[in-house]
Order: C-alpha cells, then structure tokens, then sequence
C-alpha cells in the first residue's frame, strides 16, 4: 500500500458521542480513590527499599572511608600546585 492509501483509511474515522454523564463518573471515581490509603504491602515495600539503600549507602561511605589512605596536607599542596614560594621569579 502506497502511503496516501494507509493515511487515506484515517480520514475514514469519525467521532463517537460519549456516554451521556462520563465525566463526572470520572470525577466521582478519582474523589474516592484520593481519601484511600496506599495498600499496607506497597508501603512496607516501599519502607524496606529506603532502609536497604540507606544501609547500602552507609556500607559504601564507611568501608570507602576506613580503606581510604588519607593524603598529608603536603601531599594535597604538590598535587594542585599550592605551594608558595618566596621566590619573584621562577627560574
């Protein structure tokens, strides 16, 4: 099929009348589901997944921390090129 022939079977389409009253079915169903709590298997869920990446957070920063061979502040100066001289020229 050409593509004037698939776009063509669009125009073919018309508009439906709604359901007299859809709307505010709609509504109505949305007002009641506003005041009800999340199911208590969603929230334990979701509380057990925020304790688990927490701890897994703490886990990383501690055993990165205590791993970690801590530079002398000599060290940080000659890596980022601090150090000042008393120097007016450097030769």
């Amino acid at each position: 099929m050409d593509i004037d022939d698939k776009l063509y079977e669009f125009r073919k389409i018309q508009q439906v009348d709604a359901p007299p009253f859809l709307l505010t079915r709609i509504k109505q169903r949305l007002k009641t589901l506003e005041h009800e709590p999340a199911p208590v298997q969603w929230r334990v869920t979701f509380t057990a997944a925020t304790i688990i990446v927490f701890l897994f957070n703490v886990f990383i920063f501690f055993s990165h921390a205590a791993t970690e061979k801590k530079p002398g502040i000599n060290t940080v100066i000659n890596a980022m090129n601090l150090s000042n001289t008393n120097e007016l020229y450097h030769e």
